[in-house]
């Protein structure tokens, strides 16, 4: 998939909280996150600011059920 990001993917990547945190393990498995968490907020108060906080919220429900871009290797 490098290379051939859309704008979807790459707010899907930097509204999903599981690159910013190991989540639960009820809910993902264990991973090294990509980002800090203070990164991660950074990097979604701009996003809020430019999708707007309804399509953001929208973004990350999503995102939460699991819509989110994947690499097919």
């Amino acid at each position: 998939m490098r290379g051939n990001w859309t704008p979807c993917d790459v707010t899907g990547i930097v509204g999903n909280p599981f690159y910013a945190i190991t989540v639960d393990e009820m809910f993902t498995v264990p991973h090294e996150p990509m980002l800090s968490e203070d990164e991660w907020i950074a990097a979604n108060v701009k996003l809020i600011k430019q999708l707007g906080p309804g399509a953001w919220l929208r973004n990350l429900l999503s995102i939460l059920k699991g819509n989110y871009p994947t690499n097919p290797e």
